[in-house]
């Protein structure tokens, strides 16, 4: 691990904002539309932290070659509809401004380009990065270290000079692969997150000092 950061990536739903209510709703009601149930223990055991097809392809079966690319659309389309009522993650708001200037920051998420712009401009966080890397932007989705390293790419960095900030077992798995500490925040979903660098409840605990030491209070 380097002694010094240069950079720092943030996972975005969970991390950054939480958005995950949100896109729970929008996905049990398009699944509802089909005539599948989804409750908030199955969407986190079985679609939290994985793409949409790994998710779904495990709710649906099956019934995802057919059914799987409408309930994915559906789903899209009620999530935008709530877009700006996704509210950003209290400590993840308080930590952006604290980032010295000299370490550059980016977004490294599954989601979708519209999505992310849209909520952090309506947040007023979109000053704070310097790339955004969202599902159209590589090839393989974490666990694969690709969204990491096509971050690292944009923002000039080397991979093992770069931190990541993540919430999911999947994220924490490419960052290690990527040749990235992790700090992994604990939201309170029972996510197994013991192969982070560093595990957090709250990013509170995290700081960068300005020539880019990590500082992690321990409770």
């Amino acid at each position: 691990m380097p002694t010094q950061i240069q950079a720092i990536i943030f996972d975005f739903d969970g991390v950054l904002v939480d958005s995950e209510p949100l896109r729970f709703r929008a996905g049990a009601q398009a699944l509802a539309e089909v005539g599948v149930s989804l409750t908030w223990e199955q969407f986190l055991a079985t679609w939290f932290g994985r793409t949409d097809t790994a998710g779904l392809g495990d709710i649906l079966g099956a019934r995802f070659v057919a059914q799987g690319p409408g309930v994915i659309a559906r789903r899209n389309v009620l999530y935008e509809q709530a877009l700006e009522a996704v509210p950003a993650c209290p400590d993840a708001a308080r930590l952006l401004p604290r980032i010295p200037l000299r370490i550059r920051a980016a977004v490294a998420t599954g989601s979708r380009r519209l999505e992310v712009e849209r909520i952090l401009t309506h947040l007023g966080l979109a000053r704070h990065f310097h790339a955004l890397v969202t599902a159209e932007d590589y090839r393989r989705a974490k666990p694969d270290p690709d969204p990491f390293l096509t971050a690292a790419r944009q923002l000039a960095v080397v991979p093992e000079a770069c931190l990541v900030v993540e919430d999911s077992p999947a994220g924490v798995a490419a960052a290690r692969a990527a040749g990235m500490p992790v700090v992994a925040v604990d939201r309170g979903r029972g996510a197994d997150l013991v192969r982070a660098t560093w595990l957090v409840r709250t990013l509170d605990a995290l700081a960068l000092t300005p020539e880019g030491e990590v500082l992690v209070q321990q409770p």
